[in-house]
């Protein structure tokens, strides 16, 4: 059995004076015969190609060389915020004889959103103040997946209510929320139990109202994506860390 557990951890809307670029994640990792494990992320021109090589590799079910790679971000601020602030989503997994989700090492599986920016209070006008500006979402992208035998697809939230807020400062229900809600699309390859034949694509979609959805195959292997979305929510939020955990489990049965 594989389990690769994806811990989300966003620390959302701790007001700060910057902007966050768009696309502010991009890094992976690959591992390579002789040299092993190694880590790959964006930066200058040449760390560029490199990332957008491994990243085009992590989406390569048919790559002799194992990647993973995580790219998007989330749009910064509209307006001048401050405090502090951050944002965590931790991607934490094994592999096991059975069935793979390649995930690289424990180390380098934390995937950093930036800010969730806000419409700060001072020049967006009360209706806007403290609203989330934009979705925010990332695709994480591995060339191995799969199971040599029958087996189940979980995808699984640790709350039903997303990324949740345990701020003790105490708040206005009708205007602000402690949660932000999630949605998750795993695509892969995959065919039917007991159907020996070509498998098919396959998009298994763990809605943002629903805590888990789960989808049995035959053995298969394939790449797969997994498109997460934050969307924005219908009221403002609070300052603090939004935390939440997301599993996908390929378990044989």
């Amino acid at each position: 059995m594989k389990i690769a557990t994806l811990l989300a951890g966003v620390a959302a809307v701790a007001l700060t004076a910057s902007a966050a670029s768009a696309d502010t994640i991009n890094h992976g990792q690959t591992t390579l015969p002789i040299v092993g494990t190694q880590n790959v992320s964006g930066g200058n021109f040449l760390e560029n190609i490199a990332a957008g090589l491994n990243r085009a590799n992590a989406q390569n079910g048919d790559s002799a060389i194992s990647s993973w790679h995580a790219f998007g971000g989330a749009q910064g601020d509209n307006g001048t915020a401050a405090g502090d602030d951050g944002a965590t989503f931790t991607l934490k997994g094994m592999v096991s004889t059975d069935c793979a989700y390649y995930s690289g090492s424990s180390t380098s599986q934390t995937i950093d959103f930036g800010t969730i920016g806000i419409y700060a209070s001072d020049n967006t006008g009360p209706a806007a103040a403290f609203d989330m500006t934009a979705p925010a979402n990332v695709t994480i992208d591995s060339n191995l997946a799969g199971c040599n035998t029958s087996n189940t697809v979980t995808l699984s939230k640790s709350d039903i209510r997303g990324l949740v807020n345990n701020s003790s400062a105490g708040y206005d229900t009708n205007v602000f929320q402690a949660n932000l809600p999630f949605s998750v699309t795993a695509n892969y390859t995959a065919g039917d139990v007991g159907v020996a034949g070509s498998a098919s694509a396959t998009s298994l979609v763990l809605p943002t109202g629903s805590n888990s959805v789960s989808k049995q195959h035959g053995a298969w292997k394939s790449a797969m994506a997994l498109n997460v979305n934050i969307p924005v929510p219908s009221k403002s939020l609070l300052a603090g860390s939004y935390e939440g955990d997301l599993t996908v489990n390929i378990a044989a049965f």
